[in-house]
């Protein structure tokens, strides 16, 4: 990881997923109900793609990898990685918690100040929360893989 916050803010691009998972649906020749199922996510959720709305990271995660690419394939600006052996994942908040929390002392920053790092909408209460597991959004994961200065998959754990 390198010591310094990137130079400028990624997002992930969630209409792009949305497009990306419409077109190979067509191929398929799947109804969004169907992919909905081999997804293992709700189809609201899949809505929620479309509308860029909050979302969650484990079901965004299920969606790209059923595509086959790497989550860095829909941060905007696109971060280049292999997809070659990319772990089925889901996203590890403690683990999350644990790289910020090593780099944030490091560096001498307080929860707040990394908070401001990571971009609008990231609170230090968060970032802590993190600690005990759990769930957090896409977004927060992009920002989180991006400070850090490492890959998305680098902040999954194996499926259950």
């Amino acid at each position: 990881m390198d010591d310094g916050p990137p130079a400028e803010r990624v997002v992930f691009d969630l209409p792009g997923l949305y497009a990306a998972l419409d077109a190979e649906r067509r191929a398929r020749a799947l109804s969004w109900q169907q992919l909905a199922r081999e997804l293992g996510v709700a189809g609201s959720t899949i809505l929620r793609t479309a509308r860029a709305g909050a979302m969650e990271a484990d079901g965004v995660l299920a969606m790209v990898r059923w595509l086959g690419e790497t989550p860095e394939a829909f941060v905007r600006p696109t971060r280049v990685a292999s997809a070659a052996g990319v772990p089925p994942g889901r996203c590890d908040a403690a683990a999350v918690h644990r790289l910020l929390d090593e780099r944030r002392r490091g560096r001498g920053l307080t929860w707040r100040q990394v908070a401001a790092e990571l971009g609008d909408g990231v609170a230090p209460g968060m970032l802590t929360r993190l600690a005990g597991g759990g769930r957090m959004s896409i977004q927060l994961l992009v920002a989180a893989a991006a400070w850090l200065g490492c890959p998305i998959d680098r902040l999954t754990r194996g499926a259950p």
